[in-house]
């Protein structure tokens, strides 16, 4: 029944959709109504928005590891105090999705976008492109369990950078590990709390454990 009402009201499969409210609201991205209404409706991943936003009215550059399908870079774009997105990602098959919601966005040619399709392979170019970005930097790592991995990885530029991250960890000893390590560098961190209507509106996660920080010096 569900299925049936979701298809009455947003038809069925991938398409350019505006999405109505939220950090995304405003945006045309594809979106499969069957399993991302949440994306259409402003619900994903709400609890974040206000953080984000916040950084948003501020940042110069952007860092995004786990791009997706480009959602936030997009957004990140839409900032005109923006001079530089990086997007991150190592599954081959979201590229030409995340390169079509450039296009709907008019971000498909824009020369403040790098992307990168791994996770920080370690080049000396992805080095001084991270070290070159104007500050203050947003960056948001979302990678299903590596994100102590990639922390280690830029510790440098952490420590050497005006920084708001937004971390989601998928277990508790990685949650505790990512917090301490961020703390000693320096960093204030606060979980970022489930919304009490979760309870009614959950949304489905393969990994069990998600837990989003926010992180600023």
């Amino acid at each position: 029944m569900k299925a049936c009402v979701k298809k009455i009201l947003w038809g069925s499969g991938r398409r350019p959709r505006w999405v109505w409210a939220g950090l995304y609201g405003g945006l045309r991205l594809f979106i499969d109504s069957s399993c991302e209404i949440t994306l259409l409706l402003g619900l994903y991943e709400a609890e974040t928005t206000p953080f984000l936003r916040r950084a948003g009215g501020v940042m110069r550059s952007m860092v995004d590891v786990g791009a997706g399908y480009g959602e936030m870079a997009a957004w990140a774009l839409k900032h005109p105090n923006v001079e530089k997105v990086l997007a991150f990602d190592p599954k081959l098959e979201r590229w030409p999705i995340f390169q079509e919601n450039m296009s709907l966005n008019g971000f498909r040619d824009d020369p403040r976008l790098l992307i990168y399709q791994d996770f920080f392979p370690g080049s000396e170019s992805v080095v001084v492109s991270l070290l070159a970005l104007p500050e203050p930097v947003l960056i948001k790592i979302d990678i299903d369990g590596a994100e102590l991995k990639v922390l280690h990885e830029i510790h440098d530029f952490l420590s050497q950078k005006r920084i708001f991250l937004l971390l989601e960890t998928h277990s508790k000893s990685l949650d505790t590990e990512c917090r301490r390590f961020l703390e000693c560098l320096g960093f204030v961190v606060n979980s970022v709390p489930k919304a009490w209507w979760r309870r009614f509106a959950p949304e489905r996660r393969p990994i069990g454990f998600n837990q989003w920080l926010w992180a600023k010096h």
